[in-house]
């Protein structure tokens, strides 16, 4: 087993699940934003500029995360 890609895996499912208990929060004004990653090619959306540029950033945080992981 690759610690790495143990690593990666681990934080991904923290990651995941950090952001599930944080959506039950009551929230006022509500922004969206993804990416859809097909491979290592991110594709970014949001409802607004601010999270679209935070969607690209969390895009290029994963994108990191493939690269560790495959060493490509």
């Amino acid at each position: 087993m690759n610690p790495v890609k143990v690593f990666t895996g681990i934080m991904l499912v923290f990651i995941g699940l950090t952001l599930l208990s944080l959506s039950s929060l009551p929230a006022q004004n509500v922004q969206v934003g993804g990416v859809v990653m097909i491979g290592p090619i991110p594709i970014v959306f949001g409802s607004s500029p601010a999270m679209a540029s935070f969607a690209l950033i969390m895009a290029l945080v994963f994108l990191i995360f493939f690269l560790m992981a495959f060493r490509v």
